[in-house]
C-alpha cells in the first residue's frame, strides 16, 4: 500500500483528505513543515500533499529543503487561491502537479493516482538508465564465445555513431537486449528508447502507432495522440520484425529515413525528427526482396551496419555463463535457497539444442528455481524432460534413407516415440500421467501408443 503524506496548517483540510484516501493508502499527516521533514527522515513515503500556504514553513520553502527528485517522493500542492506565480515556482522545485482549494473527491483522486503512476515511471526509467549507464556492456551481455566478444566489439563501436542497425537472428536470441545496450552506451543515452513489436499490431494501427493522427482523422482518433517517432526524439526507436511491416508502410518509413520528417495520419503538418532506427527481423530479407514482399531501398537502408545474432547452439560455450547468470538471478528473485547447479544439470543444458535459444535458456532456469527453490541444488530431475531426456545426435549418426538423405519426419516421430515410452516409464505406465506429464490428453496418447506400437513392457496397469 502506497504511503501519503499530507501537510497542512489546517487540520480540517487534513481530516477530509484523511477520510478520502484512508481507504486506499496508508495516510501520514501534519500540520508543521518542520516535522513533515522529520517524518520524511524515519518514514517511506510514496507522495506528499503539501499546502503552499502555510506558517512558520511555507510550502515553497519545504520544497527547497525537500529537493523531490533527491529524496525519490513525489510532490502535489495545494493552494487556496490559484497563485499561478506560486504553482509554477512549485513546478520548478519538483512538485508533479497542483489543486487549487476548494477541491472534489474525484478530482483529488485522478490527480494522486496520475502522480504516482508518473512517480513509478520515472523511477522505473531512472533505474533502468542508471543500470545500462554504469555497466559494461560484457555485464550486460553474456557470453565468453569468440562470436559473442565479436557482437560485443561491434556493440561498442555502433554505439558511437549514429548509423542504422539492422539486427538479424532467430527468435530468442537476445536482438532487443542488443539494441537496448546500444542505446544506452551511446550519446543519446538519456533520450527515450522506444520498442515496436511490428507483428503486433494490424498495418492501419501500426501507422498511427509510428506517426500519430489528429483527432477525427479515422474512425476511433478521439482525440490527437503522438506517435512513436514523437516520443522517441532525440532518442532510439527499435522496430522488432520490420519484416512484418508492409509495403505502402515501408514506403511511409523509407521517406523519414531519407528526409527526417513526417506528417501524423490526418495532417499536413510536416514533424522534423531526430531519431536514430535500430530494427531487427528473424526473416530472410533477401527471399524477400525476390518475392515482392520487402522494399530493396528501405533494405539498404536499415542494412547501414548489419549484425548477426547466433542461436545458441551455435555458441553452446556460453551456456555455462548464461545459465549462472539466470540462475542467480532468479535465486534472489525468489528468495532461493537453492545456490548451485549440479553438474549433471549443467551437462544436460550443455547437450540440449535450445530452439527457444537465450529466451528459453532464461525461461527453464526461472521455472526451475520457482519450482524447487527450496532445495539447496539444482539436480538434473529437476529440469524439464525435454532437456533430461533428448540428447539430439549428430547429422551424421542419424538413420539416412534410401536416398541417403535424413528424414526430418522419421527423425521427429523417432523422438515422440521416444519422449513417450519414458512419460509411460516415468509415471509407472498410468497413460494419463503420462499424458499430463507431456502436457497433452490420454486420447492422444492412446492414438500415438498405437501408432508406434509401444507395448507394456513396464508390468504396470497400462489401460488406466
Amino acid at each position: 500500500m502506497k504511503t501519503i503524506l499530507l501537510v497542512d496548517d489546517e487540520s480540517s483540510v487534513i481530516e477530509s483528505l484523511r477520510v478520502i484516501l484512508r481507504d486506499s493508502y496508508k495516510v501520514l499527516s501534519t500540520l508543521s513543515g518542520k516535522e513533515a521533514l522529520k517524518i520524511l527522515e524515519k518514514e517511506h513515503v510514496d507522495l506528499i500533499i503539501l499546502d503552499l500556504k502555510m506558517h512558520e514553513l511555507d510550502g515553497l520553502e519545504l520544497l527547497r529543503k525537500l529537493r523531490p527528485s533527491d529524496h525519490e517522493v513525489g510532490v502535489i500542492v495545494l493552494t487556496a487561491v490559484n497563485d499561478v506565480k506560486a504553482i509554477v515556482e512549485a513546478v520548478k522545485l519538483g512538485a508533479l502537479d497542483y489543486i487549487v482549494k476548494p477541491f472534489g473527491v474525484e478530482e483529488i483522486k485522478i490527480t494522486i493516482e496520475k502522480a504516482l503512476q508518473f512517480r513509478s515511471l520515472s523511477r522505473e526509467v531512472h533505474y533502468l538508465r542508471s543500470e545500462y549507464k554504469y555497466h559494461s556492456i560484457d555485464k550486460l551481455i553474456h557470453g565468453r564465445s569468440r562470436i559473442m566478444a565479436e557482437i560485443l566489439d561491434i556493440i561498442t563501436r555502433v554505439s558511437r555513431v549514429d548509423s542504422t542497425v539492422l539486427l538479424r537472428g532467430e527468435s530468442g536470441t537476445g536482438k532487443e537486449l542488443v539494441a537496448r545496450a546500444i542505446h544506452f552506451h551511446s550519446t543519446r543515452r538519456d533520450a527515450p528508447f522506444i520498442v515496436v513489436s511490428c507483428p503486433n499490431l494490424a498495418s492501419e494501427l501500426l501507422e498511427a502507432e509510428l506517426f500519430g493522427h489528429e483527432k477525427g482523422s479515422f474512425t476511433g482518433a478521439y482525440e490527437r495522440r503522438l506517435g512513436k517517432f514523437e516520443i522517441a526524439e532525440g532518442g532510439t526507436l527499435f522496430l522488432d520484425e520490420i519484416s512484418e511491416i508492409n509495403l505502402p508502410l515501408q514506403a511511409k518509413l523509407l521517406r523519414i529515413l531519407q528526409e527526417k520528417e513526417f506528417s501524423r495520419l490526418g495532417s499536413h503538418s510536416v514533424i522534423k525528427t531526430d531519431v536514430r532506427i535500430i530494427a531487427a527481423t528473424n526473416k530472410d530479407l533477401e527471399s524477400m526482396i525476390r518475392d515482392g514482399q520487402f522494399r530493396e531501398d528501405l533494405y539498404y537502408r536499415i542494412n547501414v551496419v548489419p549484425m548477426y545474432l547466433p542461436p545458441l547452439r551455435e555458441r553452446q560455450e556460453d551456456i555455462p555463463q548464461l545459465a549462472e547468470h539466470f540462475f542467480d538471478v532468479f535465486r534472489k528473485e525468489c528468495h532461493a535457497k537453492m545456490y548451485r547447479i549440479s553438474k549433471e544439470a549443467m551437462e544436460a543444458l550443455l547437450k540440449y539444442h535450445w530452439p527457444g535459444n537465450v529466451r528459453e535458456l532464461k525461461n527453464v532456469l526461472e521455472r526451475t528455481v520457482a519450482l524447487y527453490g527450496n532445495e539447496a541444488t539444482l539436480f538434473l530431475d529437476h529440469l524439464p524432460i525435454e532437456i533430461t531426456n533428448i540428447s539430439p545426435r549428430k547429422l551424421q549418426q542419424m538413420e539416412l534413407d534410401k536416398n541417403g538423405k535424413i528424414s526430418l519426419e522419421d527423425e521427429v516421430a523417432r523422438v515422440e516415440k521416444q519422449l513417450i515410452e519414458q512419460a509411460i516409464q516415468q509415471s509407472g505406465g498410468v497413460k494419463s500421467k503420462a499424458a499430463k506429464l507431456l502436457g497433452t490428453t490420454r486420447r492422444i496418447i492412446n492414438y500415438k501408443i498405437m501408432k508406434y506400437g509401444i507395448t507394456n513392457s513396464y508390468n504396470t496397469n497400462f489401460n488406466i
